[in-house]
């Protein structure tokens, strides 16, 4: 066994071809930067009266999982496959050169694909079956890149054997990247303005329960429940167009892309990119924040609705290099 820094942690995803069944080898190695799933045990208790004051005489085992988050940059090509776990299905286009476009939405059932988790360091190398999503967040600030929070469970991991890799193309998406417009549908967004921002976050959450059943300390299965998009956007207060639409209960679409201009997909002339669709939200809250002497900025609200016309809540489209999730 061998000391280590977190940098030796390799996470990988495998898109499980059985429900709850690992598959191997990892497709995915996610770079990321924040790690914290971890094996993780339910004990009962025996705290029966035997006489004494002690409060407790034993405990067994009642149920084991993997549970947990990473948290790294959002790239074109890794980021996929948290596309993919985050809203269930997906059609993949074909080549336009080296190009390819993925196109999200959400699946309208309570058991949305399975990934096998794997988690590679100096002293182990385990996979995670029956791997599910449970909260994706992406986060932009004008300092840092665009970054991403994934959190997770599974059922308890075993011993495997992986060999990480990483792709020279799956770049990184800078805050010079993104544009954010709101508008009164989806489809006057292709026409709106981008909004200035200095923050933004979007988070997705899926509601995951472990599915526990007599006779086995494993999980059954792992469901998604309740599927609800959240989020906020910051930006300077000049103005009261936003504060207007939260005291008048206006709901709007917005879209938010990310273009790496910066680079191509193969040696072709298409930029990776990603971009969100809301149908129109509710924006439930405005609130403003600065001291005596800063730029006063405005805080925004948001939460996904269904559109009964747009037929969804949110999708996304993801164009880079990899054929297939």
């Amino acid at each position: 066994m061998a000391k280590q820094i977190q940098r030796l942690v390799d996470v990988g995803l495998a898109r499980e071809t059985i429900r709850g069944t690992a598959k191997s080898p990892a497709e995915f190695w996610v770079p990321k930067i924040d790690f914290d799933f971890v094996p993780k045990v339910s004990v009962a208790v025996d705290n029966s009266g035997l006489g004494v004051i002690d409060a407790r005489s034993g405990h067994a085992l009642t149920q084991r999982y993997g549970e947990g988050s990473i948290g790294g940059i959002v790239y074109s090509e890794s980021f996929g496959a948290l596309l993919a776990l985050a809203l269930g299905t997906w059609g993949s286009s074909t080549a336009v050169g080296a190009a390819y476009t993925h196109t999200f939405t959400r699946l309208n059932t309570n058991q949305h694909p399975s990934y096998t988790l794997y988690v590679k360091d100096e002293n182990l190398d385990e996979g995670y079956p029956l791997g599910m999503l449970n909260q994706l967040t992406v986060n932009a600030v004008v300092e840092d890149y665009i970054k991403f929070t994934a959190g997770f469970m599974s059922k308890t991991g075993a011993v495997a054997t992986q060999t990480p890799s990483y792709s020279a193309s799956d770049y990184a998406f800078l805050p010079k990247n993104m544009s954010v417009k709101l508008a009164a549908t989806t489809a006057a967004l292709g026409t709106a303005s981008a909004t200035a921002l200095k923050s933004f976050r979007l988070t997705i959450n899926k509601n995951l329960e472990s599915w526990g059943e007599l006779g086995s300390l494993d999980p059954a299965d792992v469901v998604n429940k309740e599927f609800a998009v959240e989020g906020e956007m910051s930006l300077v207060f000049d103005g009261d167009t936003e504060r207007a639409y939260v005291l008048a209960g206006t709901k709007m679409a917005m879209s938010v892309a990310l273009s790496d201009t910066d680079n191509h997909i193969g040696t072709g002339t298409t930029h990776p990119s990603i971009t969100f669709e809301l149908a129109p939200m509710s924006l439930e809250e405005f609130s403003r924040s600065g001291g005596a002497g800063d730029v006063e900025l405005q805080t925004i609200r948001f939460a996904g609705n269904f559109g009964i016309s747009d037929t969804k809540t949110i999708s996304a489209v993801l164009v880079n290099g990899t054929s297939a999730y």
